[in-house]
């Protein structure tokens, strides 16, 4: 299914995607398509706060590494 957002859009979100840990990305996928984390540690066979912790470490990895390449364009 198409971004709702475009094409670049969704090619910068799977950018970010790639610079977390696979275990951190497989939370952050499963909680970005609509699943409760409850849900998604369930699924995963994980306790409910290694799915938080997962969720919240994946979400800031993301964010920093999003603030870099900003910072990095503006340097440019």
């Amino acid at each position: 299914m198409p971004s709702p957002h475009g094409e670049l859009e969704a090619r910068a979100l799977l950018d970010l995607l790639w610079v977390v840990e696979p275990r951190e990305r497989r939370v952050l996928i499963l909680v970005g398509e609509g699943e409760q984390v409850s849900e998604v540690a369930r699924s995963l066979g994980l306790p409910l706060g290694t799915a938080f912790s997962r969720l919240r470490r994946g979400r800031t990895h993301s964010a920093w590494s999003n603030s870099r390449k900003k910072q990095a364009k503006t340097a440019a």
